[in-house]
């Protein structure tokens, strides 16, 4: 907890993401990734290789926007940064670690601080210029940030501006169930996702983290346009 503290005073963010509790999300997913790391390792890989397969190696050139880019633990950046001569990186709250990296990065790396639940001018204007759009395991987060409109609302402009893109990667989770159960509950209710090109089961939460049964997650992987 006092490490968490720490961060949350150091990290530079506009005071709205600290009263709206972005900041102390984005805190506290640093700290159960870390607690988590074994059980979370293959659904992490599985959204790198989906990624580098989808765009496939080509030569280094136009520009990624990553869409709650946040610690960057499901990107393969090596392989971005290799691709790619800009990459954007928007999200609510930029945790230090990537502040610094982008400071450092000689223009290569720009980072966009954006409430993504309601797309701004700039960020419709960053996906319309982008070879390529990611955006992975937030869509179903985006509903639930303060100012959300409503699920069904957040979730079309979401895929919208995915859609405006050259091309565009959706990675996210669509259903919880304890585990052990067989019985999924849906994330994204009443809204029509693409078709999956893949799928895999993420345990978000092993036994102990959040409860004694533990939970995990379906997640959906497909390529748009």
């Amino acid at each position: 907890m006092l490490l968490e503290a720490l961060e949350w005073c150091l990290t530079p963010c506009p005071w709205a993401s600290r009263r709206d509790g972005f900041l102390a999300a984005q805190i506290a997913i640093r700290h159960r990734a870390i607690r988590c790391r074994k059980a979370w390792r293959p659904h992490l890989e599985s959204c790198k290789k989906f990624t580098i397969q989808s765009i496939g190696p080509g030569p280094s050139d136009g520009s990624a926007l990553i869409l709650g880019s946040g610690h960057l633990r499901d990107f393969d950046l090596p392989f971005l940064r290799r691709r790619f001569r800009k990459i954007v990186l928007a999200d609510a709250v930029h945790p230090l670690e990537i502040q610094i990296l982008a400071r450092f990065s000689k223009g290569k790396i720009q980072l966009a601080t954006e409430d993504l639940a309601i797309p701004s001018p700039q960020i419709q204007r960053l996906a319309k210029q982008s070879a390529w759009a990611i955006s992975c395991c937030l869509l179903s987060q985006l509903p639930l940030a303060p100012n959300s409109p409503g699920a069904a609302e957040t979730c079309s402009a979401h895929l919208a501006l995915l859609r405006s893109s050259q091309s565009a990667i959706l990675i996210t989770d669509t259903a919880k169930r304890t585990m052990g159960s067989v019985d999924w509950h849906s994330l994204i209710e009443n809204h029509p996702l693409p078709t999956a090109d893949e799928t895999w089961t993420w345990p978000i939460a092993p036994p102990g983290e959040a409860g004694k049964d533990g939970e995990e997650r379906l997640v959906a992987a497909a390529v748009l346009n």
